[in-house]
């Protein structure tokens, strides 16, 4: 089935599989913080996850175009979505309860 084809894999660093979730969407950039993984989709979601239980920390945020690349600022505050189309959008970050 399409939903099957794409998976999130949590390992630790010892090589033990830790968890895994199945992805609705096809995963074109990622960025790691210490308590999250931020995802970028072909299919225009930007997704924050949690590290450990690998489940959504929010709902999905939706942008028009296909992400190309994301960062997390070094405090923390924001997430920078590089896009397809070459623009750059700045997202507050937070906590989640926040965002």
């Amino acid at each position: 089935a399409f939903q099957d084809r794409f998976a999130l894999h949590l390992y630790s660093v010892n090589g033990k599989h830790l968890s895994s979730v199945p992805l609705d969407e096809e995963v074109t950039a990622m960025c790691l913080t210490e308590e999250f993984v931020v995802l970028g989709t072909m299919q225009c979601g930007l997704e924050i996850r949690d590290l450990q239980s690998l489940r959504a920390a929010v709902p999905p945020v939706p942008m028009r175009v296909p992400i190309h690349s994301v960062s997390v600022t070094k405090e923390k505050s924001h997430i920078l979505v590089g896009l397809e189309d070459g623009k750059l959008i700045v997202v507050g970050a937070g906590q989640p309860a926040e965002v």
